[in-house]
């Protein structure tokens, strides 16, 4: 497989942009239930605003900072002889190693919330804990079994999409050219 570095950058730089805006979009409605000051509201929803404009650019014009970025590198050839299958497998393991890290440091900080929370309470008594810990400590907890099903399933889930998209089976072991061929004695 043959590409630049100026290739590998707008695919980051598109990544990064989808994970921008995704992010954002997750966290507006929690942001929208939990604030009730409309000058705060607006404020943010602003700045909202523009971090999805800047993901947007991004997303359409990668081209702008890849140049940047790669500086003298741009048409730089990276060559290796890793195999789509073998690209898909790596990318599944990143992403479920990134998956697994993200809901382990998650849910420690939750975690760490609720024992403050808890801790506090003796003092200022709660009626209830606050829903949204309870709700960050079960979402990092899916967050991290997915990203370790993902890691370790990340063989199985590529062999899946290869005979979901109807390509024939491959098999481990290489036939022989010559099989068609009999050797006379």
């Amino acid at each position: 497989m043959k590409t630049t570095l100026y290739t590998v950058l707008c695919v980051a730089i598109r990544l990064g942009a989808v994970l921008m805006a995704v992010g954002l979009l997750v966290e507006l409605p929690g942001f929208l239930w939990g604030t009730s000051d409309s000058q705060f509201v607006a404020i943010g929803l602003g700045v909202m605003a523009i971090e999805l404009l800047i993901a947007a650019v991004l997303w359409l014009r990668p081209g702008l900072l890849a140049w940047w970025a790669a500086n003298r590198q741009n048409g730089e050839v990276l060559e290796s002889n890793i195999g789509p299958g073998q690209l898909q497998y790596i990318a599944f393991s990143v992403l479920g190693c990134w998956l697994l890290i993200s809901g382990l440091a998650n849910g420690l900080q939750q975690g760490i919330a609720l024992l403050l929370v808890h801790a506090r309470a003796e003092i200022y008594p709660l009626p209830t804990l606050p829903a949204s810990l309870l709700i960050g400590l079960v979402k990092s907890a899916a967050t991290l079994v997915a990203g370790a099903a993902l890691l370790l399933g990340s063989h199985g889930l590529v062999g899946l999409l290869h005979r979901m998209r109807g390509y024939p089976h491959n098999t481990l072991a290489e036939t022989d050219p010559d099989a068609s061929t009999t050797q006379d004695g």
